[in-house]
């Protein structure tokens, strides 16, 4: 049976999430209603879409309010997020929301228990999890392949240096960009391929004077996992030399019997004491990043598993970011634990 959507934003990496629900999952989704403050862009995905004047809003509130869809998908700016989340599950339409989930851990925290109330599926996009090396690695380590997992160390680096070229002069301008646009996926990652939850966080931020950001663009960060894996992690939006940008994030897992190494493309290296490097193309996957969450989301809805991402996991990884945040102003280490009471 296809499934209606309300769809939250239409230009940027909205109008993506449109080209994937329309080409990738055209055959389950129908979307049949569309939000987006820009008159000219709405226009024009409401014309592809082939939808009426009367399926087209620029409040999201007016959209809540009439349109009844079988779920919602919300890819704004993360400061419209809890409102939006919350009005469209009141209105009763599950919800899937881009990354990260609010502004702030309060409107995180008042998504998901408006989702527990509901009953209603509620889950956030954490792409970066389902590509092929990723996979792989989480696979050598639920296997045992090389014994058990002993810490985690993960490098983001990217070359910002130029006002407005992390394609939004927003992501510049904003406190935190560092964290809020881009250590939010690899804190999660850290969640992910370690596979446990982050017990203490401790850390420091910085912004060099060449910066082009007007906040912190630079990171270290400190995790001490539940299961008794460490992880280490290095930001940097100001990058001048190696990069290890978006999709190329380098990542070196030290294991009882070994060192796996996953970088750019799909390739994993697997280093041995005393003998020669095991370099290998992780397999392939029927369906990737946001594709293959926005079709787990839609099976969800048609009675099966819930999504891995689903909004109560994710606020352990969106509190690793306010516990970032934290540490980098007093340089104090956080227990967890303390963001997710209440």
């Amino acid at each position: 049976m296809v499934k209606t959507c309300l769809m939250m934003g239409a230009s940027g990496m909205a109008g993506r999430w449109i080209q994937w629900l329309t080409e990738e999952l055209g055959d389950r989704v129908e979307i049949v209603g569309l939000v987006e403050v820009n008159e000219e862009v709405l226009a024009e995905q409401g014309a592809k879409l082939g939808l009426r004047a009367d399926q087209l809003f620029t409040d999201g509130m007016e959209a809540c309010a009439t349109v009844h869809a079988d779920f919602c998908g919300i890819a704004t700016p993360p400061q419209f997020h809890s409102a939006l989340a919350i009005a469209a599950l009141g209105a009763g339409m599950p919800v899937i929301c881009e990354k990260p989930i609010a502004s702030t851990l309060e409107e995180a925290k008042a998504i998901a228990a408006k989702a527990k109330e509901t009953g209603l599926p509620c889950a956030i996009i954490q792409n970066y999890r389902y590509e092929p090396n990723k996979q792989e690695v989480v696979r050598i380590r639920d296997e045992g392949r090389l014994g058990r997992l002993q810490h985690i160390v993960g490098r983001y680096a990217c070359d910002y240096r130029e006002h407005g070229s992390w394609g939004k002069a927003w992501r510049h301008d904003m406190d935190f960009g560092l964290l809020f646009e881009g250590s939010v996926h690899h804190f999660d990652m850290m969640r992910f391929l370690s596979g446990g939850d982050c017990e203490v966080f401790q850390g420091f931020g910085w912004n060099p004077e060449w910066s082009s950001f007007k906040h912190f663009s630079s990171g270290f960060y400190l995790m001490r996992m539940d299961n008794g894996v460490h992880a280490a992690y290095e930001g940097n939006s100001s990058a001048a030399g190696i990069t290890s940008c978006w999709h190329k994030e380098y990542y070196r897992l030290e294991f009882e019997g070994g060192t796996v190494e996953i970088g750019a493309g799909d390739e994993v290296r697997i280093t041995r004491v005393g003998q020669e490097v095991e370099v290998y193309q992780a397999p392939a996957l029927e369906r990737a990043g946001h594709e293959y969450l926005l079709q787990e989301f839609v099976d969800w809805l048609q009675g099966g598993p819930a999504s891995a991402t689903r909004i109560e996991d994710n606020l352990q990884s969106f509190a690793l970011v306010i516990a970032a945040m934290e540490t980098t102003e007093d340089s104090l280490p956080k227990r967890i634990a303390d963001y997710l009471e209440g």
